[in-house]
C-alpha cells in the first residue's frame, strides 16, 4: 500500500476487473466478502453477513415489504440474496462476468430477483427505488467516479428512500493499494466529502464490527504466513484452523478486543468498516 496523502491515488479499472474475474472464476462467495486469499472458510461469510444485518436492522425495517431494491456492484448475490428474501424487486448489477454466474445461481430460486451484467458508470438501471444498496464499491472507485455515480444514485431514489453503503476505511487519511489489486481506502471524513460533493450533505454512520472480526482473521492468516514460513502459505486447513479458533473465544476476540483496541486507539486490525447512510435532504 502506498502511504497516506500519496499524490497518486487512482486505481486502474483494468487491474479491478481482472482481480475479480479471476479470484470469482472457483472462490466467488468468499472472493465477494475478499475471505479467499486466507483460505478462510465460508462460515466466515455466513458470520459476518448475519452481525452485518444486525448491524443496521432499523435501516431495512423501514423499507417496505413492497419495495424495490438495486444493489450496485452486488459480487457473487450475498446481500442480493438477503434483499431478494425481504423485498418483492431486486435488481443487482455487477461487472465482473464470473461473479455473475455466481450470483445468478445463488438467486435461481428467487424469481422477484434479477442480476445483471454491466460497468456500474455506465449500465445503472432505471427506475425508482426504495433502497440502493452498495456493498463496498467505492473503494475501488477513484473519487470523482464515487461522486458520479451517487449523483446518478440520486435520481433513482424514490420519495424518503436511502442509500446503503458499505465501505472499508482507514483511521486516518487515505491509503491506495497497488500491484494486483488496487483500492483505495479514505478515512470517514473523507467519505462524508465525497458524499457532500454528491448532494448528500448529512449521513448516518455505524461502525461494521463485523468486518473487524473477519480482518482480525486475515491478519493473523498473514502473520503466519510471514512468521511461520515453515508451514504453507496456502492451506484451507489452516485458514479454518485459525477462523475457528477465533470463533469458539468469540465474546473475547471478536467483541472484547477490537473495542479496548478502539478505546486505546491502537490502530489493528489495519482497516476498518463502516455502513452510511445516506438520504436527499428532502427526505431528512
Amino acid at each position: 500500500m502506498s502511504s497516506p496523502g500519496s499524490s497518486d491515488q487512482r486505481i486502474d479499472y483494468t487491474v479491478v476487473r481482472r482481480y475479480f474475474q479471476v479470484a470469482g472464476s472457483d472462490t466467488a462467495a468468499t472472493a465477494s466478502y475478499m475471505a479467499h486469499e486466507q483460505n478462510l472458510p465460508e462460515n466466515s461469510v455466513r458470520y459476518r453477513l448475519r452481525k452485518e444485518i444486525e448491524t443496521i436492522p432499523d435501516w431495512l425495517e423501514v423499507v417496505p415489504r413492497a419495495g424495490r431494491v438495486l444493489d450496485v456492484g452486488c459480487g457473487a448475490g450475498t446481500w442480493t440474496k438477503v434483499f431478494a428474501d425481504r423485498y418483492d424487486s431486486v435488481v443487482g448489477i455487477e461487472q465482473s462476468p464470473s461473479m455473475v454466474v455466481a450470483a445468478q445461481t445463488l438467486l435461481a430460486p428467487c424469481p422477484n430477483a434479477k442480476v445483471v451484467e454491466g460497468d456500474i458508470r455506465e449500465d445503472l438501471p432505471e427506475g425508482s427505488f426504495d433502497l440502493i444498496f452498495l456493498g463496498g464499491l467505492c473503494m475501488y472507485l477513484n473519487d470523482l467516479d464515487v461522486v458520479a455515480i451517487l449523483r446518478s444514485l440520486k435520481d433513482r431514489l424514490a420519495s424518503r428512500a436511502s442509500i446503503v453503503l458499505r465501505e472499508s476505511t482507514v483511521p486516518q487519511g487515505k491509503v491506495t493499494a497497488r500491484g494486483d489489486y488496487q483500492a483505495v481506502y479514505r478515512n470517514v471524513s473523507l467519505y462524508q466529502d465525497l458524499f457532500r460533493e454528491a448532494g448528500f450533505p448529512t449521513s448516518e454512520l455505524r461502525r461494521n464490527y463485523a468486518y473487524t472480526s473477519m480482518e482480525i482473521a486475515v491478519e493473523l492468516v498473514e502473520a503466519r504466513r510471514k512468521y511461520l514460513r515453515f508451514l504453507p502459505a496456502q492451506s484451507p486447513f489452516l485458514g479454518a484452523l485459525t477462523w475457528y479458533s477465533l470463533r469458539t473465544i468469540a465474546p473475547l476476540t471478536f467483541w472484547l478486543l477490537p473495542r479496548v483496541l478502539s478505546r486505546l486507539q491502537v490502530k489493528w486490525p489495519r482497516l476498518q468498516n463502516h455502513f452510511f447512510r445516506l438520504r436527499s435532504p428532502e427526505s431528512s
